[in-house]
């Protein structure tokens, strides 16, 4: 065995980046699985959908049940339409004469508030109140959806319900309740209760002008054809009568407001001249234009801001200085120590004394009285250089300090001339709003007088020009659409179901297949083990992690032919191939976490290597959580940490497998307190080289290597690592975090052992199936018991 001495060695920087370094980096790099750059294939997305497929289906067949459902307790709705006239305004007598005054004629904006005013939740209130939908039932109970039963009975009768047939409404005749009678009337209590009412018949009512015309079309909708019938027409009726209202009342209370605002908008003129007047008198501004020559506060205010930018200079100087010099360990390495004349002449009166005292000792010993004086000079002289360079640093800190304390009083004056000039500014900036504002009363003063003479002209009889073309017939059935939606829920469901599988999938950061270990961790890929049918649901994270022994890795010995026991054959092959010359003696199986299989894959190996002949020992060095004892069934004392501590000798401890005698077992013993101290012991080194003597391979079961230190230790004293990964399960992060802390220590990683691995899922379901095909057909049976067989005797 090669000597372990040289394993303990700290690795270089070369040979650490060696180790380090991504495959990408190397020129023809090592490649263990499938090309990183292979495309991906249309199959491969595929698999990702199937690999998900009762969510993507789950998915669809709730939310498209759900809708239709939803669709079916909705009650079909009618829809009713009138049609209105709005022209524009006709012109006034002033448009009459050539010359008169023409007042927006064409306003662009006239159209469009009329349609909101069609909207309006006045209109909307006027028309409940002439219909007095308030108290009919069938207004608000109509728009409610049905129950769930009659839904379903109208999915399986395909929508063919017959309505009930609607109650008559016969209140086309009923008056209109004006506008200004609403307003009057009605207590904000009583508008409090319509709102419900108002917002219903907004909701379901559409204005919709007809282009290149003056024609809007009024539709309402309602699961009563009649009443979508009455309340299309009677919107349209309050609205022609609420125009023709406005057009004969709107001129003359304008004129009223007009009147009332130009006069108080005179008195605010003469008042804001007054406060002009006093707020010149006392702020003392100039009332004309400013000058800026006589600015004094600026020009000090700019005289202290330069000041000041260079106080900041000189200050961040000298900190810069002071911190460069604090930052150094040896106050003697920083330059100031070094240039200062009174420490050069301490250094050179020392270099002087001490050439002295080597001439002196030369010719006398220590002993003598001229030694011992020039000793005690270079005494004084150490001591005055050990206390010099502190002296500079305080003084350097001291100039700091002062250029800090001048930077905050010119600090200080510059806020005070800001405060200065910014109170002058304001006031001269309140002095142009006062006039702004003197300006903008006076323009609107102006333009009221001409409008108020305007419509004096024009108050006169006018004629409405709103009317109704067509008026509503009974509603037609228009919705709800629910094969449109139901199918639009479908394709809907179905694209969130895909974009789901492929969201989880991509979250999905567990090592799952070879490829994965050779893209992310860059190491072979020794085995797959494939998950028997017991862990399946600890695989999905439905249950608890199961403990090893559960089921017991010596039932592989009884049933050779399972997919596991051919992968561990293949395991015991790749260990074998894995050093060049001769296979690897001492084997450490380990993993990044617990609960990942390392116990039962160090069992499994050691029997098919047991199985060749050689002699193979397995030794439990988890010695927090010894699991190897009850694989066998033997007991766990005596054991390694009993020949460790000197109680027991080796061939005490040595236990004998019945099945096999080629395998020797040595359990963990009592669980230490130290188990990394023993684990790390010359005492465990010399147990190995004399194991590796006697035995032809040992492996050796350690703790998690993120959670303990033990795998690192052992890593150092075997030929190779063998690192174990729940396929599925465990994240890249985690895996890589101990390779990285295995490669530090200078361990040598055979590759990775994918654990429980799922053969029905993506490309692992061929292989599967394949395997299991070929040991059940009839005509390989006889075959197939000597390829066992010769599997058996190491030739797997």
């Amino acid at each position: 065995m090669v000597s372990q001495d040289n394993r303990l060695l700290p690795l270089s920087n070369v040979e650490r980046g060696e180790l380090d370094r991504p495959l990408r980096e190397i020129v023809q790099p090592k490649s263990y699985g499938a090309s990183q750059t292979e495309p991906t294939h249309i199959r491969e997305y595929l698999l990702i959908v199937l690999k998900r497929k009762w969510l993507i289906l789950s998915l669809i067949v709730v939310v498209t049940s759900l809708v239709a459902i939803q669709m079916y307790r909705m009650p079909s709705v009618y829809e009713a339409s009138a049609t209105i006239l709005i022209q524009p305004k006709l012109p006034s007598v002033l448009d009459a004469g050539k010359g008169g005054l023409i007042i927006n004629q064409e306003d662009p904006a006239y159209r469009q508030t009329q349609l909101r005013l069609l909207t309006s939740p006045a209109l909307a209130r006027q028309v409940v109140l002439s219909l007095g939908l308030q108290n009919s039932p069938d207004f608000l109970g109509g728009q409610s959806s049905t129950g769930i039963a009659s839904s379903l009975r109208k999915i399986f009768s395909r929508g063919r319900s017959q309505e009930s047939e609607a109650q008559k409404v016969t209140t086309s005749q009923l008056p209109v309740v004006k506008e200004t009678e609403v307003r009057e009337q009605l207590t904000p209590e009583q508008i409090a209760l319509l709102e419900p009412y108002e917002d219903t018949l907004i909701a379901n009512l559409t204005v919709e002008p007809e282009l290149l015309t003056n024609l809007v079309k009024i539709s309402y909708k309602h699961t009563n054809p009649l009443m979508a019938q009455t309340i299309a027409n009677k919107v349209a009726e309050v609205f022609m009568l609420n125009n023709f209202d406005r057009e004969t009342i709107g001129t003359q209370r304008a004129s009223e407001l007009i009147s009332k605002e130009l006069a108080d908008l005179q008195l605010r003129i003469r008042q804001r001249e007054e406060e002009k007047v006093n707020y010149a008198k006392r702020t003392e501004i100039p009332v004309g234009p400013k000058d800026p020559g006589g600015d004094i506060p600026a020009a000090r205010l700019t005289k202290l801001t330069q000041q000041l930018l260079e106080a900041e200079e000189q200050t961040k100087s000298l900190k810069s200085l002071y911190d460069a010099a604090m930052s150094q360990s040896d106050p003697n390495g920083v330059p100031e120590v070094i240039e200062n004349k009174r420490i050069q002449g301490l250094r050179e009166r020392l270099d002087a004394l001490k050439a002295q005292r080597e001439e002196l000792l030369v010719v006398y010993t220590n002993e003598y009285p001229a030694v011992k004086k020039v000793n005690a000079q270079i005494q004084n002289v150490e001591e005055a250089l050990s206390v010099a360079p502190k002296e500079v640093l305080s003084s350097m800190k001291a100039r700091y300090m002062a250029a800090q304390a001048k930077e905050n009083a010119l600090r200080k004056d510059v806020e005070a001339a800001k405060a200065v000039t910014s109170q002058q500014n304001l006031s001269q900036i309140q002095m142009n709003m006062l006039d702004q504002q003197l300006e903008t009363d006076k323009q609107y003063a102006a333009m009221l007088l001409q409008r108020q003479r305007e419509l004096q002209i024009k108050d006169s009889d006018r004629t409405n020009n709103i009317s109704v073309i067509n008026v509503a017939r009974p509603g037609a059935m228009v919705g709800p659409a629910r094969t449109r939606n139901i199918f639009i829920a479908f394709l809907l469901a179905m694209a969130a179901g895909v974009g789901l599988a492929f969201l989880l999938d991509y979250l999905d950061d567990s090592l799952k297949s070879v490829d994965d270990v050779d893209r992310y961790l860059h190491l072979p890929a020794l085995a797959l083990i494939p998950a028997s049918r017991s862990e399946s649901p600890r695989l999905k994270g439905k249950h608890a992690p199961a403990e090893e022994s559960e089921v017991t890795a010596l039932a592989l010995i009884n049933d050779a032919r399972s997919p596991a026991a051919e992968a561990y054959r293949h395991l015991r092959t790749s260990l074998l191939l894995s050093s060049a010359g001769q296979p690897p003696k001492t084997i450490l199986v380990t993993s990044s976490q617990p609960s990942e299989g390392k116990t039962t894959t160090a069992v499994n190996t050691a029997v098919m290597l047991a199985q060749t002949g050689a002699e193979v020992l397995i030794i439990d060095c988890d010695l927090r959580r010894p699991r190897v004892h009850s694989h066998f069934g033997v007991a766990n004392a005596p054991g390694l940490t009993n020949y460790l501590s000197g109680e027991s000798d080796l061939e005490s401890v040595l236990q004998t497998n019945d099945k096999l005698p080629q395998l020797k077992l040595l359990t963990s013993g009592p669980i230490p307190p130290n188990p990394a101290e023993l684990l790390g012991s010359s005492e465990m080194r010399k147990l190995l080289m004399e194991l590796t003597d006697r035995f032809t391979h040992v492996i050796i079961d350690s703790p998690p290597a993120i959670s303990f230190t033990d795998a690192s230790v052992l890593s150092t004293l075997v030929d190779g690592v063998m690192l174990v990964v729940h396929g599925g399960r465990s994240s890249r992060a985690v895996v890589r975090r101990a390779k990285q802390q295995l490669v530090d220590v200078g361990a040598n990683i055979f590759g990775i052992v994918l654990n429980n691995v799922k053969l029905e899922a993506q490309d692992y379901y061929y292989y599967g199936g394949y395997y299991s095909s070929y040991y059940t057909s009839s005509e390989d049976d006889a075959e197939g018991s000597g390829a066992h067989g010769a599997g058996a005797s190491g030739s797997a």
